[in-house]
């Protein structure tokens, strides 16, 4: 298999597909899909289905499908529209971030590579000004793709994937209403009493109980609160079994964090 050469994405592609991510080929110096990849968010191409890919097209850009399939979770951090000064000021409201799997796109952003927790994450345009996230339903285009601007994307030192493993991905990302302004308490009273309708559940469930633990409440407890919550509140309910497994990821990626 030619792969691209040492220059092309090829050899790249393989490796992702070897750590069980998702492969996506992109357009030569583009983002955008050389196929359909719908099928691609459930079932990961085989090895030798992304060799042929990149046989076929050697100068193919490669991308990641974000999402339970590839246990992965992205912040796309874009400083030309403010991304830089918008983390900033949320590591200094939530501590900061772990050190984990980073590359540096062809324009100059950061994607920051955390660990799915499990529950559903949905992809988030403008968490605040310059910061997107890449989950479910969504990719990320990866090293070493070319930019349409020349450049090449690049895994910044010591942050490969082959040093280091995504940390654990912070509660707060799963809550992008908190992320945009910051919960105040009457926002907190207002969510508990009036409660979410499908399709916010599941976040808010996670938001909830990462509320929770941060006051030390007993997991146990959380979870005894927000099935009651759910049942009361949800529109319509989730199952109890779907609530119990996102406060059991939340309270993992809690306990990762102390």
């Amino acid at each position: 298999m030619s792969g691209g050469g040492a220059e092309g994405c090829g050899p790249a592609a393989l490796d992702y597909a070897a750590r069980g991510w998702s492969v996506v080929p992109l357009r030569p110096g583009d983002k955008r899909p050389l196929i359909a990849w719908e099928a691609l968010q459930e079932h990961a191409a085989s090895a030798e289905t992304v060799g042929k890919w990149y046989d076929r097209w050697p100068d193919a850009n490669v991308g990641i499908v974000t999402g339970a399939i590839s246990h992965l979770v992205v912040l796309d951090v874009d400083p030309k529209h403010g991304g830089a000064e918008s983390l900033e000021r949320l590591e200094r409201e939530h501590g900061p971030l772990a050190d984990t799997v980073e590359s540096i796109s062809g324009g100059g952003g950061r994607h920051l590579y955390f660990r799915h927790p499990g529950s559903e994450v949905s992809n988030r345009a403008g968490l605040r000004p310059g910061l997107d996230l890449r989950g479910d339903g969504g990719y990320i285009v990866a090293p070493p793709s070319v930019h349409p601007n020349g450049r090449r994307y690049a895994w910044r030192d010591g942050c490969s994937p082959a040093e280091r493993e995504p940390a654990a991905m912070p509660f707060w990302l799963l809550d992008p209403h908190g992320v945009r302004a910051g919960r105040r308490l009457a926002d907190w009273r207002s969510l508990v009493r009036e409660g979410v309708p499908e399709g916010e559940r599941n976040s808010t469930v996670a938001s909830l109980t990462g509320h929770l633990l941060w006051h030390e409440v007993d997991p146990e407890i959380a979870l005894e609160l927000m099935l009651g919550w759910n049942r009361l509140r949800c529109r319509p309910p989730l199952d109890d079994d779907e609530v119990a497994q996102v406060v059991r990821n939340i309270a993992h990626l809690h306990e990762k964090r102390d």
